[in-house]
């Protein structure tokens, strides 16, 4: 009897993973004609590790539920194809914030994704997509954008949508910068400069955009924190007293100014600069 109970439980089990998989979005050799897939292969959070080892982390970080693995021949080239499926649009606009760096071109197709000669990175949905080649050839490159047109149009779901202190005029042309953090990896893999200032929390969010002002580089971010505890610590490492009756709050330490304007208990826009404090807030006017 325990036999056939853990037979049809297996059963189950192997029946949902098999749904899952069979809803999961992939490449067909029918889709690019003369495409040929080697090897296609799941992986899920503890199977992570076995693929990208240490890498796992930061995508366990973000929010990670499955990875499909294809490789694809074309013209006697070989292509990566990875889906990585987030949680959700959040987890997926913020790996591929922290994953693309120089790009040499962009498509319309998505808001979020990055070419490069070897590599074309995007976010959309609830997933981050990777498509690498081996020798970053012309042809190459060509295929590699065939891929991802393909791939775009088979992804479920919108895009993430970009809050609003960044719709502000004086971040245009420098959108695409934009960052998300959600825990230490995130930060120590794209944000160091501010290590130091998070590394003792463990709730929190950041969305970073550095930005040239007036010849002057500005750090420009919405930070929200799992309890006001965690800000009043916050603060308190920057050397800024809160004051529910300020407009908002400022320090300036070592020639690095400081200001923060509360949005809620929890949540608060953080701009600094390498600069006297004057020209920090007349920079901050145009934000506030």
């Amino acid at each position: 009897m325990k036999q056939i109970k853990f037979a049809l439980i297996l059963f189950i089990f192997n029946g949902l993973l098999f749904s899952q998989e069979a809803d999961f979005p992939k490449l067909l050799e029918s889709d690019i004609p003369g495409s040929k897939i080697t090897r296609e292969q799941y992986f899920d959070g503890s199977g992570l590790w076995g693929y990208i080892n240490g890498g796992a982390d930061i995508f366990l970080e973000y929010g990670f539920d499955k990875l499909l693995l294809q490789e694809v021949e074309i013209n006697g080239f070989t292509f990566k194809i990875e889906f990585y499926k987030m949680i959700n649009q959040q987890s997926a606009f913020g790996i591929y914030s922290v994953s693309h760096y120089k790009c040499d071109e962009n498509s319309l197709l998505t808001k979020y994704n990055c070419i490069s000669q070897f590599q074309v990175q995007c976010a959309t949905g609830d997933y981050y997509i990777s498509i690498i080649n081996t020798n970053g050839s012309k042809e190459e490159k060509e295929l590699s954008n065939e891929i991802f047109n393909k791939v775009v149009s088979i992804i479920p779901g919108g895009e993430f949508a970009i809050l609003e202190i960044f719709h502000n005029k004086l971040f245009d042309g420098s959108r695409d910068q934009i960052k998300y953090f959600k825990g230490i990896l995130g930060v120590q893999n794209g944000l160091m400069e501010w290590y130091d200032y998070f590394e003792n929390f463990s709730n929190y969010e950041i969305y970073f955009l550095p930005k040239k002002v007036d010849d002057k580089i500005v750090n420009v971010a919405q930070v929200k924190f799992g309890s006001g505890s965690d800000v009043k610590q916050f603060l308190s490492g920057l050397g800024i007293v809160m004051s529910p009756s300020d407009n908002y709050l400022k320090s300036d330490d070592k020639g690095i100014a400081r200001i923060v304007k509360m949005i809620s208990d929890v949540e608060m826009i953080f701009i600094e600069g390498n600069m006297n404090m004057n020209d920090l807030e007349n920079i901050a006017k145009r934000f506030f």
